[in-house]
């Protein structure tokens, strides 16, 4: 009589999310047929649950950082003020004081090409601010024309409130690829406690088999076919022949 066999899902190629769905699913199966099984396959089905436990919070709870509240705390204080920047610039554009009007008319042609960036991606607009400050810095003229507006203090506070945004955002992009890691790490935990399971489940259904272990079989054995077409499809290396010498 010929082996049953769980066709072949290399699990440990899923990502992470998907690696999470077979799991579960396979759980939720095992466990509606606990009693039916035996020790060796309660064994690892309780190992399977014990080490998902540690798996799934770790998968869910890097869709939110600790620090995403306040990424975006600090982007909206960097909008604000150059916000403001722009409505004082363009304020003054339409008063009757010449001086000040001159000075706007410098400031906003300064200006005119970024007042738009700061809808740009949050971290493509740290390196665009960087850039206009680094001109104003460097421009005698650029800075006469703030001081006329009284807007040499908003700008400094523009400057800083990049940097603290640069900061922040920094830290989370840390705290994120130590969530991956982990995740990562778990990930492998999980997937060899799958694998055993998996092991004990073929086993039983070749020699001690009944038909609650038959079904799930045959149901896990669906669900690894589903997830296979799944698997990221490997690069085929090209190798370049030498050309033949004549």
């Amino acid at each position: 009589m010929k082996k049953l066999a769980f066709s072949a899902v290399y699990v440990i190629r899923l990502s992470i999310d998907n690696v999470l769905g077979l799991i579960k699913s396979t759980i939720n199966l095992a466990v509606a047929v606990k009693d039916d099984l035996g020790e060796l396959s309660v064994a690892t089905l309780n190992l399977l649950i014990a080490n998902n436990l540690l798996f799934e919070p770790m998968v869910k709870n890097a869709r939110k950082s600790a620090f995403t509240d306040r990424v975006n705390l600090a982007n909206t204080n960097r909008k604000e003020r150059f916000a403001e920047i722009k409505r004082i610039v363009k304020l003054h554009l339409k008063g009757r004081d010449a001086t000040r009007k001159a000075a706007a008319k410098t400031l906003d042609y300064f200006f005119s090409t970024y007042w738009g960036m700061i809808n740009e991606p949050m971290n493509t607009v740290t390196g665009i601010v960087s850039g206009i400050l680094e001109k104003y810095n460097a421009d005698s003229d650029i800075q006469a024309a703030a001081v006329t507006l009284a807007l040499d203090m908003l700008i400094t506070e523009f400057e800083a409130s990049n940097k603290a945004f640069d900061l922040v955002y920094n830290q989370r992009l840390a705290d994120d690829a130590a969530h991956e890691l982990s995740a990562s790490q778990q990930k492998t935990s999980v997937c060899d406690a799958y694998n055993e399971f998996c092991s004990a489940i073929e086993q039983a259904a070749n020699y001690t088999p009944n038909e609650s272990v038959l079904t799930l079989f045959n149901k896990m054995n669906e669900l690894r076919k589903t997830y296979h077409t799944l698997e990221p499809v490997a690069k085929e290396k090209i190798i370049i022949k030498p050309p033949k010498e004549e």
